[in-house]
């Protein structure tokens, strides 16, 4: 925070003239506050974007925020949603509150999916089994990271073409030195690069992500994050290790460091669920929960699909849905990975049907018939899942 009247008369006149920033007094809202005169001793609350903004009025004029200020700039503190009730939470007035009326389906979901709880715990030793530690957690990062916007068959796809094409550059030194020096990149540059001039797509790895994939842009800087904290374990790492490295971003408010690894709270703690579904932040109390527009669906039936987006968005309001799943979760027995997953099946079979994808077993299954495969020839073979895996990845990255 800063006081105006540490600032210069030119520094305040800017501020006015730019309009920018919300004075904050009392607790009053920017649309009550009173007139301030520049003599008084007022504080100006700032959040980190605001600050930048400051900063950069003070840089087109070749001058420095810091030299006008005669104390410590301080950023405007997040309040730690995570460690609040979900009635605490609606009481901050910051988030929607979910009318209670939602209660009342609850069992007939549970009912539709309620075989599908251990959803996370059956994924994840399916993966290790078959892949073993460290090229299973890397497998299951990656099925995180393509999960936006992808229905399970989609998703299952691009990691599995991923994958094979990740092992397929680490293999060769010549195209494992092109992959090096691509994840060097920024995901945007890397992107412009990709689109004007079809750069690095003589790698495996590149083709696996852009075969069928309407959307690179959304995935490419987890995919960068994730394969620099891979490169710097030797391109082997471990469940436990990518587990800590991963989660070790999260702040008391539900939100995430600007240095995390795995970005957007939904991704973040699907990459959690999927690496290790008992997992929880001791410090905060706090359980990772995957919210996608299917969750926001359940809490929110009356909004449309670009209101629950925005909702999700939201820092506090996915830490409100989250919290909510976590106490529901104890009243059935249940922990907030396994209700949140049987409510999700539930959901996905009581408006799409049976048929449509809620397992990676369909997934594939899909997969493998657009590939004139029948999984009856397959189903049987040693190691199936990591069978399926080869042949779909690998028709990819052709």
């Amino acid at each position: 925070m800063i006081k105006l009247s540490e600032l210069s008369d030119y520094a305040r006149k800017q501020i006015q003239r730019k309009k920018k920033f919300a004075l904050v007094n009392n607790g009053k809202s920017p649309s009550k506050k009173k007139p301030i005169r520049e003599s008084e001793d007022v504080i100006v609350d700032l959040d980190a974007k605001q600050v930048k903004e400051l900063d950069r009025v003070f840089s087109r004029f070749d001058s420095d925020l810091n030299l006008v200020l005669q104390s410590d700039l301080s950023e405007k503190k997040t309040p730690e949603y995570t460690k609040m009730s979900s009635k605490e939470l609606e009481e901050t007035g910051v988030v929607l509150k979910v009318d209670a009326s939602i209660m009342d389906g609850i069992d007939e979901l549970l009912e539709l999916g309620g075989d599908a709880k251990n959803w996370y715990s059956e994924m994840n030793k399916t993966i290790l089994e078959a892949f073993g530690d460290s090229d299973g957690t890397l497998f299951l990062v990656l099925l995180a990271i393509f999960s936006p916007r992808n229905p399970l068959s989609q998703n299952f796809k691009l990691a599995a073409q991923t994958y094979r094409g990740l092992k397929k550059d680490l293999s060769n030194e010549e195209s494992k030195k092109r992959l090096e020096e691509m994840i060097e990149l920024e995901a945007t540059p890397l992107y412009n690069m990709m689109k004007s001039e079809d750069a690095y797509k003589d790698l495996a790895t590149v083709r696996g992500m852009l075969k069928g994939n309407m959307g690179v842009r959304t995935y490419l800087p987890n995919i960068i994050r994730f394969l620099r904290l891979y490169k710097s374990m030797g391109y082997s790492i471990t469940r436990e290790v990518a587990v800590k490295e991963i989660a070790k971003h999260i702040k008391p408010s539900g939100g995430l460091k600007d240095t995390a690894v795995i970005s957007a709270e939904k991704v973040f703690s699907f990459t959690l669920n999927l690496l290790d579904p008992n997992y929880k932040f001791e410090e905060l109390g706090w359980v990772p929960v995957t919210m996608d527009t299917w969750m926001g669906s359940f809490f929110y039936p009356m909004l449309n699909k670009k209101q629950k987006s925005k909702l999700l968005a939201k820092e506090a309001n996915y830490v409100y849905m989250a919290k909510l799943t976590q106490e529901l979760a104890g009243k059935y027995g249940m922990t907030p990975p396994e209700f949140q997953a049987a409510i999700w099946v539930g959901l996905i079979k009581k408006e799409r049907g049976e048929n449509y994808d809620n397992t990676f077993l369909t997934a594939i299954d899909k997969n493998l018939k657009k590939l004139n495969i029948k999984i009856e020839e397959i189903k049987n073979a040693d190691n199936f899942f990591k069978r399926a895996i080869a042949i779909v990845g690998d028709r990819g990255i052709r």
